[in-house]
């Protein structure tokens, strides 16, 4: 019998799951920013950067809680998301720092019969450390790029506790730390009330270290450190293209396409030492949405003065193990000290489904949260106003 602990258990191959990066503003348009941007949300399209106005900081907070119908809610968690500080260039372009997540897992799980109970568990975040620039290129064109340092690291435990007493429990466990970096440039083209938008991600140098040990319970008593650094690239390349569509004055419809692409999906045996099969290396997102902007205005009722949000989205994540997610996306952006702040919250509804090891085939619901606080000052202020 399998039974779920604490965790997702999707995420308990490779380096977790990706798509994690979306501002809480994304979030509700299903995960779409390629083309699109509001001003007041950071974007994983850096060409995105020369429409800033003002000096804005943004920081985020991610929820997650997942069910399995047999087993119960199995994934309850709240915890920091990102963080971005976006700076006018001039007049024509714009500057941000940022720290955002690349992927995630938080999976755990048991297996039990009637000889063990086996408690398998992945915990780890890889992040990034981003530096990147946006320009008005030409009236209707826009680039950019952000140099990224990649840094997080991941834990697997493999514990197994036997029912008869005369074996000793055990467990194995591996810790491994990342060190990486990644290029990522980005256009966007206006073309009136259409906009097209490209990115692509390039991790081009990337180093991890591996702490491994067994462990004999009864015994107290660890087996000697083995330490080993590898290089390897073991995050996926990223191809974006997104478009936006204005249909009325505050209304716009807008689509994204991104394919994570690993070039030997082998590397990742090591984040899965469950799993034997690593021929799987292309990961697929794909989203639909719609926004409505909130009015700006002094005497603007507060209902409309709201921007609302929906969407829907698929994923394909093939990067360690095959299994499908798809779902609907809603959000709301409240604007509050005179239309210079803004609350965002983004909301995830959908189903994870697919094979775990064995061919055991689970289907996992799970509902995500997004909340992120924005706020802009005068500082370097250049052109226009907040729109």
């Amino acid at each position: 019998m399998i039974s779920s602990l604490n965790a997702g258990i999707f995420e308990l191959y490779g380096t977790g799951t990706y798509g994690t990066d979306y501002s809480a503003s994304a979030f509700g348009r299903g995960g779409i920013s390629t083309a699109y941007t509001d001003t007041l949300s950071g974007n994983t399209n850096p060409a995105q950067l020369a429409h800033i106005r003002f000096t804005e900081l943004e920081t985020g907070l991610n929820s997650r809680f997942s069910y399995i119908s047999d087993f119960g809610y199995n994934e309850s968690s709240i915890r920091f998301d990102y963080a971005n500080l976006m700076i006018p260039i001039g007049r024509k372009g714009g500057l941000q720092l940022g720290i955002h997540p690349i992927s995630s897992a938080r999976a755990e799980y048991q297996i039990k019969t009637s000889y063990i109970t086996e408690v398998i568990e992945t915990i780890g975040d890889i992040y990034s450390l981003s530096l990147g620039f946006g320009y008005q290129i030409a009236p209707r064109f826009y680039g950019g790029f952000a140099f990224e340092l990649i840094t997080g690291g991941y834990t697997f435990s493999n514990e197994i506790r036997f029912s008869n007493d005369a074996y000793y429990s055990s467990e194995k466990y591996f810790s491994k730390g990342i060190d990486g970096r990644r290029l990522t440039l980005g256009t966007v083209v206006d073309l009136n009330n259409l906009t097209v938008g490209v990115r692509y991600a390039y991790p081009y140098r990337m180093k991890y270290k591996t702490l491994e040990y067994n462990s004999y319970i009864e015994y107290a008593y660890n087996e000697p450190v083995d330490t080993t650094l590898t290089h390897h690239i073991i995050i996926p390349r990223e191809l974006s293209a997104g478009m936006a569509l204005k249909i009325g004055r505050r209304h716009y419809l807008m689509s994204d396409y991104t394919l994570r692409y690993l070039q030997d999906a082998s590397l990742l045996k090591s984040f899965n030492p469950v799993n034997p099969d690593y021929s799987s290396s292309s990961s697929h997102h794909l989203a639909a949405g719609y926004e409505r902007r909130g009015s700006v205005g002094l005497f603007v009722p507060f209902f409309q003065s709201l921007t609302y949000r929906t969407g829907v989205f698929y994923d394909k994540q093939g990067l360690g193990t095959e299994y499908q997610r798809y779902g609907i996306s809603a959000g709301l952006g409240i604007p509050f000290n005179n239309f210079k702040s803004r609350i965002d919250v983004g909301l995830h509804y959908g189903l994870n489904s697919g094979d775990i090891f064995d061919n055991i085939e689970m289907n996992e619901s799970f509902f995500q949260i997004k909340i992120s606080v924005n706020s802009i000052e005068r500082w370097f202020n250049t052109r226009g106003k907040y729109r």
